[in-house]
């Protein structure tokens, strides 16, 4: 294959981005904002659905990698972290995908972006997306070897999400990232994760009820508990001689912890979410902080106790020694910048 060395991402080269939102419904580059004006390179403007003529559809995405070949950078991707020098392949495929194209859930978690206008999200009209998908296949069109994500409200909620991942599992994609609220239970999920495919991300934020009800509005803390058993269960045990590396495979279920300053910012919600992971067998945990209180600290420097808190995260998931700490992009801020 003909490759290429300059400065692009997966995203620019060979990913896609279906999008829904407030103001209307694209398919984009991405759906990344790691820089001003990121995630807003447009593919197709007003997209509901309809048939894509794939020929069109390249030579848009070729046009936004002629600006990275000829060593400039595409106006929405400016100070973007995902771009670095590389050689890329010089073919049209997809391998990569973000599926943003509904805003539905099934909580109200108050550092949602969809809490400003919650009517509105919440009967935001979708479409179909399966058929889509399914003639990037049979057109060969979509590889395995990138990134599957989910974003925008509550995929479980979505009618076809169990045909949708069926046919990703079908065709041998290994790397399908879900996150979900945890209150609606997926088979098809489950399957995933017992044959390595999927790793579902459940975002709880706490470790009682009474701090669950305060961030997500609503009172389902035991029902998401439960699920999160069961989706452990079916994570395969291990082989004593899985090296590091293929361990990976095996832990398909991640817990994720955004602490909100005021609310679950101590030390006795931490260490018994902690515990609560590490007895049902969930060895990936993921820390994020609430992005207003983020935006407060850049201007105004508060109170660094949510700092020493992600430190003190770090320090027990190394004595209780998980399988995996990650920070999603604002945690990853603060933690190298203090």
């Amino acid at each position: 294959m003909h490759t290429k060395r300059y400065t692009s991402c997966t995203w620019i080269e060979s990913g896609v981005c279906f999008d829904t939102g407030y103001y209307g419904s694209n398919i984009k580059l991405c759906c990344y904002l790691s820089a001003p004006g990121g995630g807003n390179s447009m593919i197709i403007k007003d997209y509901h659905g309809e048939k894509i003529d794939w020929d069109k559809f390249f030579e848009i995405k070729q046009k936004y990698r002629e600006i990275q070949q000829n060593g400039g950078t595409i106006e929405g991707c400016k100070g973007c972290v995902f771009l670095k020098e590389s050689d890329w392949p010089q073919e049209n495929y997809i391998d990569s995908i973000i599926f943003d194209h509904f805003t539905k859930c099934n909580c109200r978690c108050t550092y949602c972006y969809t809490e400003t206008d919650k009517k509105k999200y919440q009967t935001l009209k979708t479409y179909n997306i399966y058929p889509i998908i399914k003639d990037m296949f049979d057109k060969k069109i979509l590889r395995e070897g990138g990134h599957v994500g989910f974003g925008g409200g509550e995929p479980t909620l979505l009618p076809e999400l169990d045909k949708l991942i069926g046919l990703f599992l079908k065709n041998g994609f290994s790397n399908i990232r879900i996150p979900s609220s945890g209150i609606k239970y997926s088979k098809m999920i489950a399957k995933g994760i017992s044959t390595g495919q999927i790793a579902v991300v459940i975002s709880v934020d706490s470790s009682s009820r009474e701090t669950y009800k305060k961030i997500k509005q609503i009172d389902m803390y035991d029902t998401v508990c439960k699920n999160f058993k069961k989706y452990a269960k079916a994570q395969k045990k291990p082989p004593l001689t899985a090296t590091y590396e293929e361990l990976d495979r095996y832990y398909g279920v991640m817990s994720k912890y955004i602490i909100i300053p005021g609310v679950n910012d101590n030390k006795e919600e931490i260490d018994n979410w902690l515990k609560f992971n590490k007895e049902n067998n969930i060895e990936k945990i993921i820390l994020e902080i609430e992005n207003s209180w983020l935006e407060r600290y850049r201007v105004e420097k508060p109170d660094p106790k949510v700092i020493d808190l992600m430190k003190y995260v770090v320090q027990k998931s190394k004595e209780m020694n998980f399988y995996r700490l990650e920070f999603y992009d604002r945690a990853r801020y603060l933690m190298e910048n203090n």
